[in-house]
């Protein structure tokens, strides 16, 4: 299993890393590099995406993978303040961002690694022009002709139509009040689409339909937990029928099945292996899960069972400082399933 890992931190510190995981649970760093702040990553092909997320401007970056190396091709700076989430549309040709810090949604044409032309560039609003407005995910459906964009701040989930890669907005679905809804996730036919929260640290199940209704919520914490908690991320198992959500502040990652009308049942909840566990993978081969745990600097590795979901065993960990996002290399569209 070959990982690509980004992180927070500053230069000269090493913020973006290859590493090859063995079957003998040892692990090799293969390649690293510097950039401020990469607090997120995703790939298409042979090319690498990432950014800097600073306050006052983003940064989006392209490499180009040679062997076990990653050659830099490009870098563009952009309005928007805290980039926080980057996915990438190879029909489109385009990358597509959501800014926590100024609620910016944009999307930029890529030939061939090289940035183009801005085709969207837009400030997510309410009702109210001065509200806080926090972007934080950008999620295209299988077909790539819809992206979701997550609003914490604003309680809303905005739907745009893609058309060679600018979006038109469709429609917009405000969540519950005070959730702070965080992250999306399609189930593999598409019928439903799961919301988690960082405020109430519960996952919404919608029908994905005109109507988009709300069809469960469900708590990611256990009932005796009553510390202070954020909930920051969700992933499917490789066979749909579980799903895992990270718990920061109760450093936990929560168990669910998934049941034929998408509905959840939890089923147990397990330490991290960390701190504050902000993005996770589940491996192409549905072996393991792979936790980015921010405050305690270090990835887990986790062997799952794949029968029945459960969290085995942590079968490794490695110092990262401050990790924050992470890839399988091969895997094109990890935040998907």
């Amino acid at each position: 299993m070959e990982l690509i890992i980004s992180g927070y931190g500053m230069k000269p510190q090493n913020t973006l890393a290859l590493y090859q995981y063995e079957k003998d649970q040892t692990i090799q760093k293969q390649w690293q590099t510097s950039i401020d702040n990469a607090s997120f990553v995703c790939q298409a092909d042979d090319y690498l995406y990432t950014v800097t997320e600073a306050e006052e401007y983003a940064i989006v970056y392209t490499f180009r993978q040679r062997g076990k190396e990653y050659e830099f091709i490009d870098q563009r700076k952009l309005d928007g303040g805290s980039l926080c989430h980057i996915t990438y549309s190879a029909i489109h040709k385009a990358l597509f961002g959501a800014c926590y810090g100024t609620g910016t949604v944009f999307s930029i044409q890529v030939q061939e690694g090289k940035f183009g032309e801005v085709l969207f560039h837009e400030i997510q609003q309410g009702t109210d022009s001065t509200a806080l407005t926090r972007a934080h995910c950008v999620v295209l459906n299988h077909q790539e002709n819809e992206i979701i964009v997550v609003n914490i701040a604003l309680d809303q989930i905005y739907f745009y139509e893609v058309k060679d890669g600018r979006l038109n907005l469709t429609q917009t679905l405000e969540t519950p009040k005070g959730v702070g809804p965080r992250h999306v996730l399609l189930s593999r036919d598409e019928k439903y689409f799961y919301i988690i929260t960082e405020y109430s640290n519960e996952i919404l199940l919608y029908e994905n339909n005109s109507e988009k209704s709300l069809l469960q919520r469900i708590s990611t914490l256990s009932e005796d937990y009553s510390g202070i908690s954020y909930c920051s991320t969700l992933c499917f198992s490789r066979n749909g029928e579980f799903l895992y959500a990270a718990n920061r502040g109760a450093d936990t990652i929560a168990l669910f099945t998934v049941g034929a009308k998408g509905e959840l049942h939890r089923v147990e909840e397990y330490d991290c292996g960390g701190k504050h566990p902000r993005h996770m993978i589940v491996s192409e081969d549905g072996l393991f899960l792979v936790v980015c745990n921010q405050n305690s600097d270090n990835v887990a590795i986790f062997d799952l069972d794949v029968d029945h979901g459960f969290i085995k065993s942590r079968a490794a960990s490695f110092e990262f400082a401050i990790p924050s996002g992470v890839l399988e290399i091969g895997d094109h569209n990890s935040s998907i399933f």
